[in-house]
């Protein structure tokens, strides 16, 4: 459960130190009538080596009039942060310390301490946010940047060139499936904790499986020791399945003719993704070659 545990990413991240070789990402062409869709999984986080794409890519990108990704993450306005602390925040009479067994809450203000965050700055929020904190801290830490995952790269180049943006979901809707975690937000804390102990050993190998366009090992990372299966179901129910069946009709009902689609990788693959689900719904899929 690797990409899970990476939550924000979906996916990977890049170690700071290696050298990027040419990537071959996953893509594809789906078609249904005179509508194109082209879709890439995106690495939510990134690194100027990234840049640029396979030509293949960014050849498709270029007949593209409209671009569809999962939401608008540079939403600053004072009801989005006020959404944002009413889901991450605990009751007024509870602290961290109460939510968690000791031997986790030891844990977890040892990690903090590692990235300069204090017990009192913690101590009001929620495990989940705490697990998200600590995680972009890890990513920051090691050199990447969300401004630079690969939405956010088309974002910036939809908008110079000025074309369509389409999202899928509000930053509320994706606040709320974190905040809705209930039982097994205590085992994404452990589970985000533990992968962050092997940051340095587990996300080459993330952002090697996504450059060579590896679906089969890509939805290998599915699977995890260090997620518990309550919170693998969760998240494969509500995460994916969940999310890309409510997307499913947004993507069908675009009425632009070009449309490419950047989503977070593990949303393509498996009988709830979207690559299975476009076939069922009449789709013809084309993997594009990116070499």
């Amino acid at each position: 459960m690797k990409g899970f545990g990476w939550l924000g990413l979906l996916l990977l991240t890049l170690s700071p130190d290696r050298v990027l070789a040419a990537s071959s990402p996953d893509f594809w062409l789906a078609e249904r009538g005179e509508q194109k869709l082209w879709l890439l999984g995106s690495i939510h986080v990134g690194h100027n080596d990234m840049y640029p794409l396979p030509p293949a890519i960014m050849q498709r990108w270029q007949q593209a009039d409209n671009l569809i990704v999962e939401t608008d993450l540079n939403q600053s306005d004072p009801s989005s942060q006020q959404s944002l602390l009413s889901y991450a925040m605990l009751p007024t009479d509870t602290t961290l310390s109460q939510q968690l067994s000791l031997p986790l809450y030891q844990k977890t203000i040892q990690t903090a301490a590692l990235y300069q965050l204090s017990e009192p700055l913690l101590s009001k929020f929620r495990p989940w946010f705490v697990a998200i904190t600590l995680q972009q801290q890890a990513i920051q830490q090691a050199g990447y940047q969300a401004a630079l995952g690969v939405d956010q790269y088309f974002i910036g180049l939809a908008k110079d060139k000025l074309v369509s943006i389409h999202y899928l979901e509000t930053p509320d809707q994706q606040l709320a499936y974190l905040a809705g975690l209930g039982g097994v937000e205590n085992d994404f804390l452990d589970a985000t904790l533990k992968q962050i102990n092997k940051v340095n050993d587990d996300l080459p190998d993330l952002i090697k499986a996504w450059e060579k366009g590896d679906r089969n090992k890509i939805q290998a990372l599915l699977e995890d020791d260090d997620t518990s299966p309550e919170l693998r179901q969760y998240l494969e129910q509500h995460l994916i399945q969940e999310r890309n069946q409510n997307w499913l009709p947004k993507i069908m009902s675009q009425t632009y003719q070009r449309n490419f689609m950047v989503v977070g990788a593990m949303h393509l693959y498996g009988p709830n993704g979207l690559i299975q689900m476009l076939k069922q719904n009449g789709y013809k899929l084309s993997n594009i070659q990116t070499r």
